[in-house]
């Protein structure tokens, strides 16, 4: 076997299939002619390939070339089989390649077994295709919306190769176009093949001039194209010839040619991905819910995917997806809901709304007018819509006032005096930008003064002194919480428990009061649908009765959060955490200024206002000021963040009282003028204390000691602390220095001081 015998046969098939008819030559010998097999098929298939792609349409082919394809490629590769197996020269290899050229001749998306099929079907018309099949092969073996349709550089190259596959599909679903006259067939010029009746009306090949203006061709160049890419294959589910194949012929009736139900997730993220591009505006494709309540995989071929677009015909007559026809007043509205959803509406409620009412399939049914009626995606519809033409218009330009283009570039030619207007042009423009820019920023202090409470406040600046400024805005959060009451059912009276004004609950009952509800409540929605007025919830109820337990979503004011869950919130935004900690850096700075403040005047306040006098022998070293000492401090300082220190100063008593020291205290008694009416009468010896020693003068109080100035014997003052030892061993008279060195000595003089 020669090698162009090779390649002609891998062209008309593939490199596989050839080597299997390599492998039989060789194994069954010369006596097997396997290669005048070969050459045979070669010359007949190419003469069938080179005829379809040179009048793919709108011309006949004699079925003699069909009656040698199935010469050729059905009866030939039998009869050398019978011929070889009585001389043993049929291998299995032989039989593999046998029955796999068997498979390939029934292969529905071959081109040339179905084309021969449509031009040679037989006398009693055995071999005629379905138009499923017809599609299939138009889907595989031309450029179409998943094999290279989307790829052309041009948006008209893209539309013109869809109007050519849809005339030369309409063109070859009718056999008789594909066939001469001359020869007599058991059908007539209207005959279609089975599955295809649904397209006649549609007559697409003879409308292929209005072909570029249909919708759905130009939802497909221009929206639905850059999405196919993301439709991939499942497994071994080819999810993109399905798409493909059912956008492009099921949805226009092709009989038993459904989509799968594996793809659905596919198709409706490609429709959701598209669906808000400026491009996919006119082609009205639903999102995701939308697009599985409207159940594509289990829409019949003979029924459209968007059967809303209709009515019932009957009055209260519903109609669902699955073909039930129920009765709205007897079995209530949502007796589709076992029916897989609404179709149509009754014929005095015949617009479906947009808008749910419940679930994801039970659109609202209401009069024309009422409502934005249900829009069907256009890439979805059986019926073709064309787009209309628009109407332009011309405009000249004056003489004279146009831009012309020299070797100059733009020149500009300005009526004669103009540039006086300019004069008067220039200003007023600027004014008015100036009142424009002023009126604004009044609009804006406005706003704020709206939305926000505005004060003054005064700071200290860098001198001390103070000035005024803006307070910060707070703007004003009106929370309204909301929260959740299931009701376990809804009995036929009192449904709810409650009293309503519109939507607000004024009085609670039993049963009301038992599910959480409170005087103050506003139903906002009732099973995730909205409501806003009585009549709306009265509806709502009706439809939910029967569906319990039912959820009510109510504003419930009195509610407010608690300061937990308000920090937390806070906790997540930056601006709040931020705005936090200036005011608290504001208040500590306030803080320190009044802490300040506070330590100047409790000192100016307490300073006494002449010497302090503690009795008749008083020295003139406790004066003002002699005895304020504290012992060294660092830590401490009027100006220190710590306020400790102060209050415990403000809270002592004209001696303080803690660290405070005072050289006087520390040696003497001060004297406290007893009143001799106050005086109190002696305690008993028993209950006397116990008398003070010398070496215990660190610890004396000094309340009862007296304190005594007088001149020593060289005449200096001196002052003496009269203890009641040293009072017993005073002499009235006699007192010499002789005596009151002698009583020292023997330590009847508790101390001694000396001064200047």
């Amino acid at each position: 076997m020669s090698d162009d015998t090779k390649d002609a046969f891998a062209a008309l098939f593939d490199e596989a299939f050839m080597q299997m008819m390599v492998d039989c030559q060789q194994l069954a010998g010369d006596t097997c002619d396997v290669t005048g097999l070969a050459e045979s098929m070669i010359q007949v298939g190419n003469t069938l390939k080179n005829s379809f792609e040179a009048c793919p349409m709108g011309c006949t082919h004699p079925p003699a070339n069909c009656k040698d394809f199935w010469m050729a490629f059905e009866s030939n590769p039998v009869a050398l089989r019978n011929k070889c197996a009585l001389t043993n020269n049929w291998p299995g290899v032989c039989t593999v390649f046998l029955r796999e050229l068997q498979v390939r001749v029934a292969d529905d998306t071959w081109e040339l077994p179905v084309m021969c099929r449509l031009i040679d079907p037989g006398l009693n018309l055995e071999r005629m295709p379905r138009c499923k099949v017809l599609a299939q092969m138009t889907a595989v073996n031309r450029l179409t919306l998943h094999d290279g349709g989307c790829a052309f550089s041009t948006r008209d190259e893209c539309i013109s190769n869809l109007c050519d596959v849809y005339s030369q599909f309409t063109w070859r679903m009718q056999p008789r176009n594909l066939i001469p006259e001359r020869f007599k067939m058991p059908f007539d010029d209207s005959y279609v093949i089975q599955g295809c009746e649904g397209l006649v009306p549609l007559d697409m090949y003879n409308r292929r001039d209005e072909c570029p203006k249909r919708l759905d061709i130009l939802g497909f160049c221009d929206c639905l194209c850059p999405a196919m890419p993301d439709v991939l294959m499942l497994g071994v589910t080819d999810c993109p010839t399905i798409v493909d194949e059912y956008l492009m012929f099921g949805r226009l009736g092709v009989s038993n040619m459904t989509f799968d139900s594996l793809c659905e997730t596919e198709l409706c993220d490609a429709f959701n991905t598209q669906r808000l591009k400026p491009a996919c505006r006119d082609t009205k494709l639903p999102g995701t819910m939308e697009c599985i309540g409207m159940q594509i995989p289990k829409v019949m071929p003979e029924m459209s995917p968007c059967p809303w677009r209709n009515h019932s015909g009957e009055e209260n007559i519903m109609e669902c997806l699955n073909g039930h026809r129920c009765d709205i007043v007897k079995e209530g509205w949502y007796c589709c809901e076992r029916h897989r959803g609404r179709a149509k509406c009754p014929l005095e409620l015949p617009v479906m709304c947009d808008t749910l009412c419940s679930g994801i399939t039970e659109y609202c049914c209401r009069t024309e007018g009422e409502c934005t009626p249900r829009a069907c995606p256009v890439i979805l519809q059986r019926d073709l819509v064309y787009k209309q033409d628009t109407t332009t218009s011309t405009t000249t330009t004056p003489e004279g006032r146009d831009g012309n283009l020299g070797d100059q570039g733009l020149v500009l030619r300005l009526p004669q005096g103009s540039w006086a207007w300019l004069l008067v042009l220039v200003p007023l423009t600027g004014g008015l930008v100036l009142c424009c820019y002023v009126r604004r920023r009044n609009h804006k202090v406005d706003m704020e003064q709206e939305n926000g409470d505005v004060s003054m406040g005064l700071q200290l600046d860098t001198f001390g002194f103070f000035h005024a400024y803006k307070a910060e805005n707070r703007a004003r959060e009106e929370t309204r919480p909301r929260i959740c009451i299931v009701m376990s059912e809804l009995p036929d009276t009192r449904p709810l428990g409650l009293e309503l004004v519109e939507l607000r609950v004024v009085r609670v009952h039993p049963w009301g009061k038992k599910h959480g509800w409170q005087v103050g409540d506003i139903i906002v929605d009732i099973a995730g649908q909205k409501v806003t007025t009585f009549e709306e919830l009265w509806e709502r109820i009706q439809m939910e009765r029967n569906r319990p337990p039912v959820r009510f979503t109510v504003e419930r004011w009195n509610i407010a959060t608690t300061a937990e869950e308000e920090r937390a919130a806070d906790l997540r935004d930056e601006n709040v955490a931020l705005q936090r900690k200036k005011r608290q850096l504001e208040e500590d700075r306030e803080q320190r200024s009044k802490s300040r403040v506070a330590s100047k005047t409790m000192m100016a306040s307490t300073e006494p206002s002449g010497p302090r006098t503690l009795g008749p022998n008083a020295l003139p070293g406790m004066a003002h000021g002699w005895d304020d000492e504290y012992e060294e401090d660092d830590d401490f300082s009027y100006y220190s963040d710590d306020d400790s220190r102060l209050r415990t100063f403000q809270s002592t008593s004209s001696f303080p009282t803690g660290n405070f020291k005072s050289r006087f205290t520390t040696a003497f008694q001060v004297l406290v003028k007893e009143d001799p009416k106050e005086k109190t009468p002696e305690k008993p010896d028993s209950e006397k204390p116990e008398p003070v020693f010398p070496q215990d003068l660190e610890r004396r109080t000094f309340h009862k000691d007296k304190v005594v100035f007088t001149r020593d014997v060289w005449g200096r003052s001196v002052v003496k602390v009269m203890t009641q030892q040293s009072e017993a061993l005073t002499e009235p008279d006699g007192f010499t220095a002789s005596k009151l060195l002698r009583r020292q000595a023997n330590g009847q003089l508790s101390d001694w001081a000396c001064g200047g």
